[in-house]
């Protein structure tokens, strides 16, 4: 088995530098592919941050590329309407020949007010609305016609109505979380994969260890979990200037300095060779699938031809149980 590595589009980015046009993203996307990363993800808020919509944005990406896995990282699915959701993605998932995966996100609790003003409920809610539509989804993709559909916030009965999709029992669905308790309970009962946003390698290793046994004890196979990370970096030989390129990346995309966004996110600079050894504690950890968002808005290719180079083959090469 070797370790999978992909990067999350700069869609963001591109909003914020004025971009009206996704024909870049698509041209990007297909980049990436050539480049030899084994997936291309794009990131959502439903009220915050605005930026183009995901799940169309990777209906077009799927007809540009051939073989690479697409993805959310992460979909907002607490404020989408569930059966609309389900719709799209089988759809989706149709369209790219079974290559969909998403991560599913509550869209808290990175610290942008005006979410929170615009989306009052509860993060407990946020949470339990989105487990609820994700055992409707699962309950129908694995053609269970007997399991009740009806929940405490949704009555899913319509999902029994849509088309099927490519992927037997429907995409992965990944939890896009991190290590707290709560998060290793619902991944290992639930979902098909775990997307931290914010870790360190040691705790990595131990929320891995009890999604894995919590997975046993709910009697699912704990090997079909994808263990995955998110992580932010920024390339530059000089280490000063990386992070400097980094703080940068956050005052214009978060309105916030890097250290006030340390304690939300995973953020790393220094020079290619180094970023593999950044990375190697986490592969060692369990981590399988890595995604990267390059945090720039100046030289992007170049960041990416870096990862590409020397990052890429040395996470393709590493040996893993």
């Amino acid at each position: 088995m070797s370790v999978k590595i992909g990067i999350a589009l700069p869609v963001r980015e591109f909003a914020i530098l004025g971009a009206g046009d996704a024909g870049p993203l698509l041209t990007l996307a297909s980049e990436v592919e050539n480049l030899g990363f084994d997936s291309v993800w794009v990131g959502d808020s439903f009220v915050a941050r605005h930026r183009l919509e995901p799940l169309t944005l990777l209906a077009a990406i799927a007809m540009v590329t051939n073989d690479i896995t697409i993805g959310t990282a992460s979909l907002t699915a607490v404020l989408r309407d569930p059966l609309a959701s389900a719709h799209i993605m089988v759809t989706l998932d149709q369209i790219s020949k079974g290559r969909l995966k998403l991560g599913i996100g509550t869209g808290a609790p990175l610290p942008v007010q005006s979410e929170y003003d615009a989306v009052t409920m509860t993060y407990r809610e946020r949470r339990e609305r989105v487990d609820e539509a994700v055992r409707g989804w699962k309950t129908v993709w694995r053609g269970d016609e007997e399991t009740s559909l009806a929940g405490q916030y949704f009555n899913l009965g319509g999902l029994r109505e849509q088309s099927a999709p490519v992927q037997p029992g429907g995409p992965d669905l990944w939890l896009a979380s991190n290590g707290k308790p709560i998060a290793v309970e619902r991944t290992g009962t639930l979902y098909d994969g775990w997307l931290p946003v914010r870790i360190d390698p040691d705790q990595y290793r131990q929320s891995l260890k009890q999604i894995r046994e919590t997975a046993l004890a709910a009697d699912r196979d704990p090997d079909k979990i994808t263990p995955a990370v998110y992580v932010n970096v920024n390339i530059n030989d000089d280490a000063a200037v990386a992070e400097t390129g980094l703080n940068d990346y956050t005052m214009r995309y978060n309105e916030l300095p890097l250290p006030a966004m340390l304690p939300y996110q995973i953020y790393w600079g220094g020079s290619a060779p180094d970023m593999v050894k950044f990375l190697r504690p986490y592969i060692e950890a369990g981590t399988r699938h890595i995604v990267v968002r390059i945090s720039s808005f100046t030289d992007y290719e170049r960041h990416l031809h870096a990862i590409a180079e020397t990052v890429v083959p040395a996470v393709h090469a590493m040996e893993v149980g």
